[in-house]
């Protein structure tokens, strides 16, 4: 039994289906609209599908005295700040997937017509939290981190129909062996929702461009990456985040790992300038027309690329017996409409 497919925005997200390309955006916008348009243009620019936008209200996801409280009031956007965004990045022709922290931050992403939710992985034990996106309208990517099967089992029960598994490590930057590759395929043969990753790997390194790649070779639904604009500034996002023209490579490495897989996703995979072509039915010698063709005025060899193949070796047994309805030339093709 396949598993299930989703659709997002007119796009399927599953098997059978090219791995969506997801830039995660953070905290990069550091609070400013115009820079969330900037990298809504970069991620389209660098080949992503779709963009995720954090909506948040700091008052409703820590505490006065938290440590990082004062950071993310300076990163958060109001809410008509977060509608000009959101709408522009459907203008975009991106998927826009709004990681909602509160129902209010639902509403307001709601309201500009993002095409899906996402839920934090910190959130998956936050069942009137998750609850609450799934009804909303839209398809939900469940963000499971690395939880244990019993909480996502108990989480993806909360949502119901029209859901997607994303999962990875918490802790940028994480090691590659906490990527848990093999997992991808487990999982979603487990649960029978389409599967993604969160790469949570060090941006700088050279392992962060390949590591989606492998994903989508292992099967990976969608694959998940922060952005940025400048990794230098050395934000809260930034261990784990790709500038523009590393993005680029990533997506441009990960769409070869998925055609060296074998992926033509319903068109078949040729190349043109391929030489190695099999073999064709020739006649041996000179078959007059009229003559009945046995296998003795047979033969099986390679023939000029630039004219169409004829009919291979394993379909003689369809010719022989015929007649010829013309004379075929010794080392002729033969072809179907050459017989009676």
């Amino acid at each position: 039994m396949k598993a299930a497919t989703l659709g997002i925005g007119g796009r399927q997200l599953g098997e059978g289906q090219p791995c969506l390309v997801v830039a995660h955006v953070g905290t990069s916008h550091e609070g400013k609209a115009d820079v969330a348009r900037r990298l809504i243009d970069a991620a389209f620019q660098a080949g992503a599908d779709a963009i995720v936008f954090p909506v948040f209200r700091a008052s409703e996801l820590v505490a006065r005295r938290h440590p990082e409280r004062q950071e993310l009031e300076a990163a958060e956007l109001k809410p008509r700040e977060w509608q000009k965004v959101l709408e522009a990045a459907k203008a975009s022709g991106l998927l826009v997937v709004a990681e909602a922290f509160d129902t209010a931050s639902r509403d307001v992403a709601a309201e500009a017509g993002v095409d899906a939710f996402q839920t934090h992985p910190t959130d998956l034990d936050h069942p009137d939290l998750v609850r609450a996106l799934a009804a909303a309208g839209r398809p939900l990517l469940l963000g499971a981190g690395t939880g244990e099967e019993p909480r996502v089992r108990a989480a993806l029960e909360q949502c119901g129909a029209g859901t997607a598994l994303v999962v990875g490590p918490l802790t940028a930057p994480a090691a590659p062996e906490e990527l848990r590759l093999a997992d991808l395929a487990a999982r979603r043969e487990r649960y029978r929702v389409p599967v993604g990753l969160f790469d949570a790997t060090d941006g700088a390194s050279a392992f962060a461009l390949v590591a989606p790649a492998l994903a989508a070779a292992l099967g990976a639904d969608l694959v998940e990456k922060k952005l940025t604009l400048d990794r230098s500034r050395k934000g809260r996002d930034a261990a784990a985040a790709l500038a523009p023209e590393e993005f680029y490579r990533m997506v441009e490495l990960l769409r070869q790992a998925e055609r060296a897989r074998g992926d033509a996703f319903g068109q078949e995979a040729a190349s043109p300038t391929s030489t190695a072509r099999g073999r064709s039915i020739v006649a041996a010698s000179l078959i007059g027309r009229g003559d009945v063709l046995t296998a003795e005025r047979l033969l099986y060899k390679r023939t000029d690329e630039r004219s169409p193949r004829g009919l291979s070796p394993a379909e003689a047994h369809r010719i022989i017996g015929r007649r010829a309805a013309r004379p075929i030339q010794a080392d002729e093709t033969i072809k179907e409409d050459m017989l009676e």
